[in-house]
């Protein structure tokens, strides 16, 4: 049966070009138990997947009739062989060697004429873990939806292979068989006019904010347009660079209870600062807070309908030139005042904050406005969940997730987290010609968090565990 395609998905399909591949997914680390061949359980991995049957939306293909409303179909043939591969890197198959390989699948757009997913199962790293990357495309989940699904495949313990992310069982999808078209069109109309009143509800808030004037100050609550420009916001091509590293959830959710903040705010603090310590060594130092796009999940406890289902918060960053503690405490304010922002609006309205924000940055790029207009945003900073307890592929166990998201104009900088066991994970894709080495972030951000460390707690201890980074090539000026 076919289903509609929902309007935020529409989104993502449209910003699918090759210069900007609406493609997330992750790059996953196992522990093989001593003894076990890598090979021979990676050669498993991919007979049993490349046998699995794909459940929805990984058995269907995007349509759009001459007549008619856009639509997800069921792939006439599905040749899981073509989505599943193995492969070897070759020596000295270090970690920078597998980011860099990262880098470059997550690169390639997904072929529409197929279901819109891609797994590979990665041998030959010098650590003796296995890998394995997956991508899919935006419109088929959001970030929350993603860790759920991807970590019910595994096993609490180690034992047989399950079934893979994309053929699990999902909730049933509304369906709309072709004679429907009434009640199609029917809640259609219904969409519209919740989306009408919503843009009607923003406006009117939006109208009073700027009768305010000076009352409210320049950096609290949601601001797009406020953030400078940088490196960040140069055009988007096709090439990325990608790092990740991880941090200890404890020292994170201490230095949130010592600020009363939250790990969000935490994981803001870190990433401004480290974002701040990069721009520094090359020279750079915005005269403005950076304003950083954060994803809300707009899930119920439950849902699992295969779509993407998130609103968003524009939240400016801190003070240039003062101290982490500094930044920290700023962010905080700022984001409470953004969620209570955002908690005043309607659904409808919240999904329409950023289609309006984006639609006036799109409107003002295409007018040639853009070198004289403030971008929307400077970077993404998602955090799309935690893992609790161990996880296991056969016998190996889960080490390691780190997130690999999407860029789009205008900001060719996305860093995203996911809590597993005692750790943060967190992955960087960057736009290659302006952050050609994204494990300089990487780095600074670890260094940031021990200097944020040592200024709340009064700590010295190291912090991160690891990092990983893809490195290309000199930072362009």
């Amino acid at each position: 049966m076919t289903r509609p395609i929902q309007p935020l998905d529409l989104a993502f399909l449209w910003l699918d070009r090759p210069d900007t591949p609406a493609n997330v997914g992750a790059l996953l680390l196992f522990d093989l138990p001593a003894g076990r061949s890598r090979g021979a359980l990676a050669r498993q991995i991919v007979r049993a997947y490349r046998a699995a049957r794909p459940s929805p939306p990984f058995d269907c293909v995007p349509d759009f009739p001459v007549f008619g409303l856009p639509k997800w179909r069921p792939a006439a043939r599905i040749d899981v062989r073509r989505h599943v591969r193995l492969e070897r890197l070759p020596p000295p198959g270090d970690l920078d060697q597998l980011c860099r390989r990262v880098a470059r699948l997550h690169e390639s757009l997904l072929d529409r004429s197929h279901p819109l997913f891609a797994l590979h199962v990665i041998d030959g790293l010098a650590s003796g873990q296995l890998a394995l990357y997956l991508k899919t495309h935006h419109a088929c989940w959001d970030g929350r939806y993603a860790v759920e699904r991807i970590f019910d495949s595994f096993g609490c313990e180690p034992g047989p292979l399950g079934p893979p992310f994309f053929a699990t069982e999902t909730a049933a999808a509304p369906t709309h068989a072709a004679d429907d078209a009434a009640g199609v069109l029917a809640g259609g109309v219904r969409g519209l006019l919740a989306q009408a009143s919503g843009l009607r509800e923003l406006f009117n808030s939006l109208s009073a904010r700027a009768r305010s004037g000076t009352e409210t100050p320049p950096a609290t609550g949601n601001r797009p347009f406020a953030g400078p420009h940088t490196r960040f916001n140069e055009r988007v091509t096709a090439r990325r660079s990608y790092a990740c590293f991880d941090l200890p959830l404890a020292d994170m959710r201490a230095l949130a209870r010592a600020t009363g903040g939250t790990l969000n705010d935490v994981v803001l603090a870190v990433v401004d600062c480290g974002v701040a310590r990069f721009l520094v060594s090359l020279g750079e130092r915005p005269r403005q807070p950076l304003v950083a796009m954060c994803p809300v999940s707009l899930r119920e406890p439950g849902d699992r309908e295969p779509t993407s289902k998130v609103a968003t918060l524009f939240v400016p960053l801190g003070e240039p030139r003062c101290g982490a503690a500094s930044r920290l405490r700023r962010i905080i304010a700022n984001t409470r005042a953004a969620k209570a922002e955002f908690h005043a609006f309607s659904r409808e309205a919240a999904l329409d904050y950023a289609a309006l924000a984006f639609g006036l940055w799109f409107a003002s790029s295409t007018l040639g406005l853009g070198a004289i207009t403030r971008p929307v945003i400077n970077l993404v900073v998602s955090n799309v969940g935690a893992v609790d307890g161990p996880r296991h592929l056969g016998a190996a166990r889960l080490s390691a997730v780190y997130p690999v998201s999407m860029l789009a104009e205008p900001a060719g900088l996305n860093v995203t987290t996911v809590s597993v066991n005692d750790r943060m994970d967190f992955g960087i894709i960057a736009n290659e010609p302006a952050v050609a080495d994204a494990g300089a972030i990487a780095g600074a951000c670890e260094a940031a968090f021990r200097q944020l460390r040592r200024s709340v707690l009064r700590s010295p201890r190291a912090g991160a565990r690891r990092s990983r980074s893809a490195p290309t090539g000199a930072v362009s000026p």
